[in-house]
């Protein structure tokens, strides 16, 4: 069993790492066309209306994490009656946030033209923009997700991962093709959301012949801290989306576009370095359920070392080379100043923090500790909010990304304490020597790859890839030397098996 558990987690990174680059050379390719094609102020609608309705993500995070949470242990036990009223509880809970999803949408649609003031589009299309691209959000979440919780919390991650990959490639083809022919963006988003429909079916499809579910009756309270985990992730929906609300309410839709393409391109290396925490949660779930003390610090020890040595190189390489990137991406769109080098660093931050408490979060979630840890998500909305309104007037999108990014390092401090004194009883000053060695670093693959790229002209994709490539290099070299100088206990499983996996390559 044990065996297996980390089978599923290395196959787990695997497949959302496929997915991820997938994601991430289809993210860059869609957005070009819908630039290209339709200009800033309709894709900046694309990118904001998507913000509006997103709070169906924080449902999935919000029951989420808390039926993740209950399932861990039937799971374990191979409980199929615990497991199905689980899955009902979901369900039904569903049902009801559906009604209301639809009637929110509603409002937004006939209210989206007032209050983002597009001109490129007339009232009836933008009506029906909302209404499409909510129709995409509304099967991927409403439809797919009770059953995608169960895979999540089964460490079957990559199942989901495989049909993703799928409807993304798809989705980018079609995309091409109807972009090309000349349609219009309310039937290419239409499109799209019929690609997107065939995740969730799939889903749904290998559940029902891989699990015994079955109809149950009455009423169960596996979930009976769902409206804390709701609440928490209210809080984060507001966090998350503080940033284009605000630009869509107190700039313009063309401040939206610049900072969507900044954000998408950060998004996917926040993705990618998600990918290898792929299951981690479900790994502590099931080591929590069975009270495997030891297995469970060794695996956190190992996740956060690995997160640690991911983000530095990845993030470092992004702060270097993603303003050269905007240049080049965003050249002939001349509707929209792209180029803001300070707001790209800041933003590259507030992403870096937050995949650098991946492991501390996936912990609390785990262990089911949402009421003890609300402060953490109450109190980053609340941050960011407030002062994204105080920054935003006199900074503009500086002020929105430095917001967000006080608002992070607030709950990645709570979450160091918390679980310090509560869950894993972990030593602060071991953190501490973490982040100073890891900013160290960080600093020092900064200050080396600007005096390179300097001597060298990146006006085109080709230059581009090679010195970004060789960023990667040098920040891999410079992190794996702080690893072993500084932490070469926690840096040693990771080197093992890199090794191992080069012995069996060779054999």
């Amino acid at each position: 069993m044990k065996r297996n558990r980390y089978q599923k987690a290395k196959l787990n990174i695997i497949s959302s790492l496929g997915y991820q680059f997938v994601a991430l050379i289809c993210g860059l390719i869609v957005p070009r066309l819908l630039l290209a094609r339709f200009g800033s102020e309709i894709y900046g609608a694309t990118t904001s209306i998507p913000q509006f309705i997103a709070y169906i993500t924080l449902l999935e995070g919000g029951i989420g994490g808390v039926a993740r949470a209950a399932l861990y242990k039937p799971l374990a036990e191979e409980d199929n009656e615990s497991i199905s009223k689980i899955i009902k509880e979901i369900k039904d809970f569903f049902f009801w946030i559906g009604i209301i999803f639809f009637a929110y949408v509603a409002i937004l649609a006939c209210s989206f033209k007032h209050i983002s003031n597009i001109e490129c589009l007339d009232w009836i299309s933008t009506f029906l923009l909302v209404w499409v691209i909510s129709l995409s959000t509304f099967l991927q979440y409403f439809v797919g997700l009770p059953y995608g919780i169960l895979l999540q919390a089964d460490q079957k991650n990559y199942v989901s991962s495989v049909f993703s990959i799928v409807t993304t490639v798809l989705n980018a083809v079609l995309v091409f093709v109807f972009v090309k022919v000349g349609c219009s963006i309310i039937v290419v988003k239409l499109i799209s959301s019929i690609v997107y429909a065939l995740k969730p079916i799939a889903q749904n499809i290998y559940v029902k012949q891989h699990y015994s579910i079955y109809k149950v009756n009455g009423k169960s309270n596996y979930l009976s801290q769902k409206w804390t985990g709701l609440s928490q992730h209210i809080a984060y929906f507001i966090h998350t989306n503080t940033d284009i609300v605000i630009l869509t309410l107190m700039k313009s839709l063309k401040s939206v576009s610049v900072y969507s393409v900044y954000n998408m391109i950060i998004m996917q290396i926040q993705n990618v370095t998600a990918s290898f925490t792929s299951g981690m949660e479900a790994l502590f779930g099931e080591l929590l359920a069975k009270n495997e003390k030891q297995a469970l610090e060794e695996s956190f020890e190992y996740y956060d070392a690995l997160v640690s040595f991911v983000s530095i190189i990845l993030f470092s390489t992004t702060c270097i080379m993603i303003v050269p990137f905007v240049k080049i991406y965003t050249k002939g769109v001349n509707d929209a100043n792209y180029i803001e080098p300070t707001f790209a660093i800041v933003l590259v931050a507030s992403s870096l923090v937050y995949c650098l408490r991946l492991p501390y979060h996936s912990m609390t979630v785990a262990a089911g500790h949402f009421k003890q840890t609300k402060i953490a998500a109450y109190g980053e909305a609340i941050i960011n909010v407030v002062l994204s309104v105080v920054l935003v007037q006199k900074y503009r999108l500086t002020g929105i990304a430095l917001a967000t990014l006080i608002a992070s390092i607030f709950r990645f401090l709570y979450y160091v304490f918390y679980l310090s004194k509560h869950i894993l009883y972990r030593k602060i000053y071991l953190f501490i020597k973490k982040i100073v060695i890891n900013l160290s670093a960080f600093m020092c693959i900064y200050t080396i790859m600007n005096i390179v790229k300097i001597r060298i002209e990146i006006n085109n994709y080709t230059n581009w890839i090679l010195v970004s490539g060789l960023t990667v290099c040098i920040a891999a070299s410079i992190e794996s030397l702080a690893c072993l100088a500084f932490y070469k206990k926690e840096f040693y499983p990771i080197l093992a098996k890199v090794r191992k996996k080069h012995i069996k390559q060779a054999e």
